[in-house]
């Protein structure tokens, strides 16, 4: 059958044409990009990376999308260049950072931030002999800070800040508790993709990381 003046594009169609471009719509705007290419056979080492951890962010994003708690909390840090399907994905990828910690009249103050959203700070806090003396939910101060109380610092011990996300990667700094002060032994990121597919931790190269005290 003819249909007169046909036009795939004015018609509101969508998808691939012709192998060469792709036609979607976001925010209300339509675009028109040039069709992926497919490489045939194997990308290098560090493309075949990408590619396993950007499926795993994928299947991230299709969890959050699928339960109405998570839903709900990306799509309230949407921008206009974001969909919740994206911020998920950018999350996955990226791990909080530590900061900052400060001592506070016996209070541990940590600065964290993540590329959307800091779930939690945990701080524990180890005797000279290596034992755990204690850990706790830091609380929240507002403004990308976080503190905690702990029932003592005692001198030779250690105290490890861990900065969470909600896909679960992390932001690791040991601190080795020396008279009133606390000197930065090690800062360390994982996140989930090198865990669970590389089991690989890297250093954030923040071990010069300010650490203050005061009371």
């Amino acid at each position: 059958m003819k249909r007169k003046h046909f036009n795939a594009i004015s018609s509101g169609a969508r998808g691939m044409f012709g192998k060469q471009v792709v036609i979607y719509t976001r925010y209300g705007e339509e675009i028109i990009a040039k069709a992926p290419r497919k490489r045939p056979g194997l990308g290098t080492p560090d493309q075949e990376r990408t590619k396993a951890d950007f499926k795993k962010a994928a299947e991230w994003s299709a969890r959050v999308r699928g339960n109405a708690g998570l839903k709900a909390l990306y799509k309230a840090g949407l921008s206009k260049a974001l969909n919740v399907h994206n911020l998920a994905i950018a999350d996955f990828l990226v791990a909080p950072e530590v900061h900052e910690v400060l001592v506070e009249k016996g209070r541990v103050r940590v600065h964290a931030t993540d590329n959307f959203r800091v779930a939690e700070v945990v701080v524990e806090v180890y005797g000279a002999d290596g034992q755990l003396l204690e850990a706790g939910v830091a609380d929240s101060e507002g403004g990308d800070w976080f503190g905690y109380v702990p029932a003592e610092m005692p001198v030779g011990g250690r105290v490890v800040v861990i900065a969470r996300d909600l896909p679960g990667n992390e932001c690791r700094s040991e601190l080795a508790i020396e008279t009133t002060e606390l000197q930065v032994v090690a800062c360390v990121k994982c996140r989930v993709a090198d865990t669970e597919a590389h089991a690989i931790c890297k250093k954030t190269g923040n071990s010069r990381m300010p650490v203050y005290t005061s009371g």
